[in-house]
């Protein structure tokens, strides 16, 4: 998700947060074999791991942020390198419904305070990787918006959606219907007009 270096209370300390696996789909592990790429029996993890570069160890300690599973994760890029509170991604609350490793939720993650806040499009309908935008380019973090694809299988065709980046849970400001299917791709980022 991000990374950055935080020198609280006069340590100096690389912070990592990220998804974590026990076996990383889509690549081998060390002995050649592949993980299955069917994500519903196991999701990757948020943690966070902190590395104390004032210590003479290079060891590293790890700390789950939240229970809920996913993947995709994003943040506020204008934070990349720094601290940093809001992240977002994308998680499999109906994992059954679906075979394969299909998305259906969007998610919120308040690092300060472990809250949470989810936006599930419906049944038969599936996530893309979320992408922040600020509503204007000093907003302080988190002051924007969620953008994402969410495919609908039931008319087979793709939405674009808006949504609050502060409260997701409401659902959509806005949703754009496109005349096709987008299909499941890795990595997507916004780009202002300026």
């Amino acid at each position: 998700m991000n990374a950055y270096t935080s020198h609280e209370g006069g340590k100096t300390r690389v912070i990592a947060d990220m998804m974590k696996y026990s076996r990383v789909p889509l690549f081998p592990s060390a002995d050649g074999t592949k993980a299955p790429l069917d994500l519903r029996d196991e999701q990757g993890m948020l943690v966070r791991w902190t590395f104390d570069l004032d210590g003479n160890s290079d060891t590293y300690t790890e700390e789950q942020i939240t229970d809920l599973g996913g993947e995709f994760p994003r943040f506020d890029e204008r934070f990349a390198g720094h601290g940093y509170r809001h992240g977002y991604y994308a998680a499999m609350m109906r994992p059954k419904e679906r075979p394969g490793s299909s998305y259906d939720t969007l998610v919120h993650i308040d690092l300060q305070t472990g809250a949470r806040k989810a936006w599930e499009p419906g049944s038969g309908k599936y996530v893309h990787e979320p992408v922040f935008v600020p509503s204007k380019a000093d907003a302080a973090e988190g002051d924007g918006y969620i953008v994402s694809l969410v495919y609908d299988t039931d008319r087979n065709i793709s939405d674009f959606v808006v949504l609050d980046a502060e409260d997701i849970s409401r659902g959509p400001l806005a949703r754009a219907e496109l005349p096709a299917r987008v299909p499941f791709g890795f990595h997507g980022n916004w780009r202002g007009a300026d």
